[in-house]
């Protein structure tokens, strides 16, 4: 059959086009590189984007209106959160000697402002239902901010909200965008729209301000090796935003989902307004029941930021790259934590992806926690590719983070982060202490009903995406094992087809299970990503330009997404390249989202591509023949 060509206009959402949408369309692998480098031209024409990249439509309109606001300089943009330890965060970070000097932010020139903003306008109903979506599909009822009229018949003041405003100079950006991207804490575009109306009518007002050092707060400095160690001080506490009916839904529905609802139970699940939030929280909290110094163990290839994060802490990474069946990755991992415990040193905690992103390497789970039981260590697992319909990973972790905007959601429009503890854990008790005594609020609570509604279809899409993504990788590793060695294809990255299919396996659910919200049975499959690996750069690119799915960094939606993940984010660092190839993350892949068309589109479209591909692998065999 003819492929069905892709006529969304480069820089918009995938379809339906809606507000607060999170994904957008960007073809081409050139393109996706200009992403990564932060081009302004491509940037210019983006009408919808990941939030996490930077603020965007309600949250750049919001940031706009302050910045008028608080009469700050054409020379300052300014980012927006909820919690006021952003501040000294983005102090540490801005000043740390980790950032190249021409990013280096000193304290001089940033300002913090502290504000209390009403919300005069309640959150907008979700968005109706996309072309996608199961007709049966119930809907909470939204609750509501806005107070409901007292028995004299008036209105009680309108809730506030505190915001965290950091302005930093744009010229060095990267040293203050990095909180935004890597920490994932930034305010939601639902609650900036709530938000604009009192701003716009002059309401609100600035409580506290700290600018270089003066205003409301005070610094102090000093260090070893001369690293400046600056603190804000006096800042007003964070009161957190109000919680809704759609966070205790959204926390019930995932004690259900983990563990089969038998033992996790809704106080321990904590939300967040991301993935990256989830891991930065317990990052922290893993910081005060364990201590600050010890390293962080990272094993095999895991999502960028989440790298990124673990690498600004004080303890710092070690981290363990080829994790397959032949790599010894336990052995050398036993080997390197009794030298740490001979020399006295802490180990923070070992952190793994299961499937990882964007290799789809399961590491031996099992293993690596008799070793981490061995040494007191706990083991954190984001279970995000596997997800929770596919995979149960409680039994031998000691928490998981899951970036709930992926599969939970399903229709890539709103972001969600959670932390979940099981209580078979030895390390249940002192970190649901921790996480409770530190946990404000965050998430805002028409996110968490959105989310909530997108979830109720989540076991039917799920079992779509399982079917079409081993449909999909199926076909491509049979075109790869072609007997004529024509097969521009060297590897297909999907749990079946790896050698680490026996961990994910063991991990795997029951072949049918229900939940106490589903009636039908569901059958446990491997996800909906997978990576192709190519014979070169070279064809890589010109399968990727030829391929009519979506072109974007996402994953879980309800459309196909491919994206060329390893090249676009490090391709500008060969350090960094060589270093990915050693444990099997190439230049030459192309990550791959499946989403819900129908199988047989699916492979007419990659077919086609395919062809493409095999087309330029002949003309640059020809090529390196002249050249001989």
């Amino acid at each position: 059959m003819p492929v069905k060509q892709i006529n969304t206009e480069l820089g918009h959402s995938l379809p339906p086009e809606e507000p607060h949408n999170i994904t957008f369309h960007i073809p081409g692998w050139d393109t996706a590189k200009a992403l990564r480098r932060g081009d302004p031209d491509l940037f210019s024409k983006l009408v919808s984007i990941y939030p996490r990249f930077r603020p965007f439509r309600e949250v750049r309109e919001l940031s706009t209106l302050l910045h008028t606001r608080l009469s700050l300089p054409a020379t300052h943009g300014l980012l927006l959160y909820t919690h006021a330890d952003v501040f000294q965060t983005t102090l540490r970070f801005s000043t740390s000697p980790r950032r190249p000097s021409e990013h280096t932010i000193p304290a001089h020139d940033l300002a913090f402002h502290v504000l209390d903003i009403p919300l005069l306008k309640p959150p907008q109903s979700a968005p109706g239902k996309s072309e996608l979506e199961l007709e049966a599909e119930p809907k909470p009822e939204p609750d509501s901010l806005l107070p409901l009229p007292l028995d004299n018949g008036t209105l009680p003041p309108p809730p506030v909200v505190r915001l965290y405003a950091v302005a930093y100079p744009l010229d060095r950006a990267p040293g203050a965008m990095g909180v935004w991207n890597n920490y994932g804490v930034g305010v939601s575009s639902r609650l900036a729209e709530v938000m604009i109306p009192a701003v716009e009518k002059g309401q609100g007002k600035v409580i506290w301000k700290w600018e270089g050092g003066g205003g409301g707060g005070g610094t102090s400095s000093g260090g070893e090796e001369g690293e400046q160690q600056n603190r804000v001080e006096g800042v007003p506490g964070t009161p957190g935003l109000e919680l809704g009916e759609g966070h205790d839904g959204l926390r019930r529905r995932i004690a259900g989902l983990v563990g089969g609802g038998k033992v996790v139970g809704e106080e321990d699940v904590w939300l967040y307004p991301t993935g990256m939030a989830a891991i930065w929280r317990l990052h922290e909290t893993m910081g005060e029941v364990r201590g600050r110094e010890g390293k962080v163990v990272v094993l095999g290839s895991v999502f960028h930021n989440t790298f990124h994060l673990f690498e600004e802490s004080e303890g710092g990474v070690k981290h363990f790259g080829r994790c397959d069946a032949e790599s010894g990755v336990m052995e050398e991992l036993e080997a390197w934590l009794e030298g740490e415990k001979l020399a006295g040193r802490r180990v923070a905690y070992v952190f793994a992806e299961f499937p990882s992103n964007p290799i789809l390497v399961s590491v031996d789970l099992r293993r690596l926690k008799e070793v981490a039981d061995k040494y007191s260590i706990p083991v954190v697992v984001d279970d995000t590719i596997g997800s929770f319909c596919n995979i149960d990973v409680s039994p031998v972790v000691d928490v998981l983070v899951t970036s709930i905007t992926k599969s939970l959601s399903g229709y890539a429009n709103v972001m969600g982060g959670a932390v979940t503890l099981p209580p078979s854990s030895p390390f249940h008790g002192p970190l649901q202490s921790a996480l409770t005594a530190q946990f404000t609020n965050e998430y805002f609570h028409a996110d968490a009903a959105k989310l909530l509604a997108n979830s109720a279809s989540y076991l039917p899409r799920s079992a779509i995406l399982n079917r079409n993504a081993l449909a999909l990788a199926t076909f491509l590793h049979n075109h790869s094992q072609s007997p004529t060695g024509s097969s521009p294809v060297t590897a297909v990255l999907y749990p079946p087809f790896t050698n680490t299919h026996a961990n994910y396996l063991a991990m795997m659910r029951p072949t049918t299970t229900t939940t106490e919200n589903e009636n039908e049975p569901f059958t446990p499959g491997y996800g909906c990503l997978l990576a192709i690996e190519f014979t070169s750069l070279r064809v890589a690119c010109a399968f990727y330009d030829h391929l009519s799915v979506f072109h974007g960094p996402h994953l879980g939606a309800h459309h196909t997404l491919a994206f060329p993940f390893n090249d676009a984010i490090w391709g500008t660092d060969p350090a960094a390249l060589a270093y990915l190839r050693t444990y099997g993350a190439r230049a030459e892949q192309v990550r791959v989202s499946v989403g819900l068309e129908e199988v047989g589109e699916l492979v007419d479209t990659f077919r086609a591509a395919l062809e493409v591909a095999e087309g330029e692998r002949g003309r640059e065999e020809e090529e390196g023949k002249g050249k001989a």
